[in-house]
């Protein structure tokens, strides 16, 4: 069963979540057909494996069956009496809730699993991150947004991969924020530290830089970031790429007569079609265990 988790999660920071979707919701299907998984042990594994699908469902924008995904996570975490699964549940619930749009439900998850006590610091990082991020959705919660994101990113005892993600999804919310310039140097780091542990992330955290750009109002920036992110692209098959992507295109339409700009732009579109039409080579190569 950790074996099984330990592959989607590898698989997905390496390829993004829609080659693992079908995968994903058999490990669900499978579980689901259990009556009774009974054992503290076995619970907390399935919790792992539901929790991990739960990321792949996410990834792939099958937002509904990631939360039912969670759900059942988060019971059995519960019910193996798992704190540390528990809080990992919950803040994978508030990444969906806020990608839905709910986030009065994603603030709600986040505030729940930071009452969680004794948790590892990567947990209070990434429940924090959320939390903040959720609150800079709300213009009337700005500054407590500020307040939590500056906090999870003074967490001490964080892994360089954790260290990195924490920077580059605190940069998210403090670009929500406005705070461009804090944002995009985010960012640059994250995007930078990042590429050796996932191709998947260093894509979203390189579209995140394009789109503070735009929204500084930068088009040489936009257009310098856009050159990176035709590189990356074709590695990754994820809808929250797709999307960012997709959201790119509308917000350098502004700069269409921009050249840089212009060319980036058709070069990002291009490669985007490429990878999803493209069903063999480099890209399947790429993916461990026969994901793709």
């Amino acid at each position: 069963m950790n074996k099984l988790a330990d592959s989607l999660a590898r698989n997905r920071y390496e390829c993004g979540g829609i080659p693992l979707t079908a995968r994903a919701l058999n490990h669900v299907t499978h579980v689901g057909a259990v009556a009774d998984i009974s054992g503290r042990r076995l619970q907390q594994a399935v919790s792992e494996l539901l929790y991990q699908a739960t990321l792949v469902l996410y990834d792939a924008a099958k937002l509904v069956q990631a939360e039912r995904t969670g759900m059942l996570a988060l019971e059995l975490a519960r019910k193996a009496a798992d704190a540390k699964a528990e809080a990992r549940a919950i803040e994978s619930l508030s990444r969906v809730a806020l990608y839905r749009g709910d986030t009065a439900r994603a603030i709600m998850y986040a505030r729940r699993g930071l009452a969680i006590p004794e948790l590892p610091a990567g947990r209070i990082a990434s429940l924090a991150m959320r939390l903040g991020r959720s609150l800079a959705r709300v213009p009337e919660h700005g500054d407590a947004a500020r307040e939590t994101l500056e906090r999870a990113l003074q967490v001490d005892g964080l892994s360089r991969f954790a260290q990195a993600a924490t920077a580059g999804d605190v940069a998210i919310g403090l670009s929500r924020l406005g705070r461009y310039e804090e944002a995009g140097a985010l960012l640059r780091r994250a995007a930078d530290e990042i590429g050796e542990y996932s191709p998947l992330f260093r894509a979203q955290y390189i579209g995140r830089q394009v789109q503070t750009a735009i929204g500084a109002a930068a088009p040489g920036l936009a257009a310098d970031r856009m050159t990176l992110l035709t590189r990356a692209v074709p590695f990754v098959s994820s809808a929250r790429v797709n999307q960012r992507v997709q959201e790119i295109m509308r917000g350098t339409a502004q700069w269409r007569n921009v050249p840089d700009v212009s060319s980036g732009a058709g070069l990002v579109s291009r490669n985007r079609s490429v990878r999803e039409c493209r069903s063999s080579g480099r890209l399947r190569r790429r993916c461990r265990s026969g994901c793709c």
